[in-house]
């Protein structure tokens, strides 16, 4: 399927009944049509700054969903590298639903959303990261190895014009973090009384 038939194809699906269909059905086409999957990266390269993404924002929401459903990594990495070639504004509710479907990924997309925490303060891609990395925790499956990194990151946030704070200040109140933070509270308050004891005996 070429730029031009998927183009054709996405609009007369957008608003149909069988729209879900049509996304479970180029979804399943991706393994095997790279074509499709060609298009589809066409596409979303044409949605990276705000003005294109307002002409073409239906067509662009409907290939990151095919992407998504096919929980592919070759989708994935598509995703990803779109997200990286932003431009420095994206509408809030843009990146609200990027970091919500990536979500979708599950654990896999941990290491790709801490590549994008890299990136600027302030950045679409930033917020993006911080978004999946929350997201994941409230939907018990980032992981119990990845909260050291999680707390660092809550701790060091500035705010961002993406408001992430709300999505940080939900992981605060959580049982589990509040949990998780006690622990470690207890952890270091017992290797400083250790190294402590350690000098005192070396006195």
């Amino acid at each position: 399927m070429n730029i031009q038939e998927l183009h054709s194809y996405i609009l007369e699906m957008a608003n149909s009944y069988k729209k879900l269909e049509a996304i479970e059905f180029l979804s399943n086409q991706l393994s095997t049509n790279k074509e499709l999957l060609a298009s589809i990266k066409e596409i979303l390269s044409e949605c990276k700054t705000y003005e294109n993404l307002r002409k073409k924002n239906q067509i662009c929401s409907f290939c990151i969903h095919v992407l998504v459903r096919s929980q592919r990594p070759e989708g994935m990495f598509i995703l990803i590298q779109y997200i990286k070639s932003l431009d420095t504004y994206m509408p809030l509710t843009y990146i609200e639903f990027l970091a919500k479907v990536l979500s979708f990924f599950g654990k896999i997309i941990v290491g790709p959303a801490k590549e994008l925490i890299q990136y600027a303060s302030g950045s679409p891609q930033r917020a993006i990261g911080i978004q999946v990395l929350c997201n994941l925790f409230l939907e018990g499956l980032l992981g119990d190895e990845h909260l050291p990194y999680l707390s660092d990151l809550i701790s060091d946030f500035e705010e961002d014009p993406y408001f992430s704070s709300y999505l940080i200040e939900m992981v605060k109140s959580t049982r589990e973090f509040k949990e998780y933070l006690k622990k470690e509270k207890k952890q270091t308050i017992e290797e400083e009384i250790e190294i402590d004891s350690i000098l005192i005996e070396k006195t």
